[in-house]
């Protein structure tokens, strides 16, 4: 797990993974091994007091050499990010011109 400190213009967040919504969880390797270096991406859903939500992604690696990495990401691209896993969110704003498209079984937005 892991805790950083997000700037969002003059804000500061305090992101935990701990404690903050995840939305998505890559899989996991069950074992380590030296051999390979496995990565992938979370995606967590902040809120403050006023609750104000900042979406951010945690880079992750499964390895000697990695590191791990936080990274504020908008509504949008976080909207994309679980469109592209197949999942979908109540929490974002309907865009009807999208959701039209993605009903029709187009699967990623390049494709628009």
């Amino acid at each position: 797990m892991m805790k950083a400190q997000l700037y969002d213009g003059s804000r500061k967040i305090e992101a935990d993974t701990r404690r903050d919504i995840c939305l998505y969880a890559a899989a996991r390797p069950r074992r380590y091994s030296p051999e390979f270096a496995k990565q992938g991406k979370d995606l967590y859903l902040h809120t403050d007091r006023e609750q104000r939500m900042t979406y951010y992604l945690h880079l992750w690696h499964a390895g000697r050499n990695g590191r791990d990495k936080i990274m504020p990401i908008s509504p949008a691209t976080a909207e994309r990010f679980l469109r592209g896993k197949g999942l979908t969110c109540t929490l974002f704003p309907k865009s009807s011109p999208i959701d039209t498209l993605y009903n029709w079984g187009y699967g990623i937005a390049e494709e628009f």
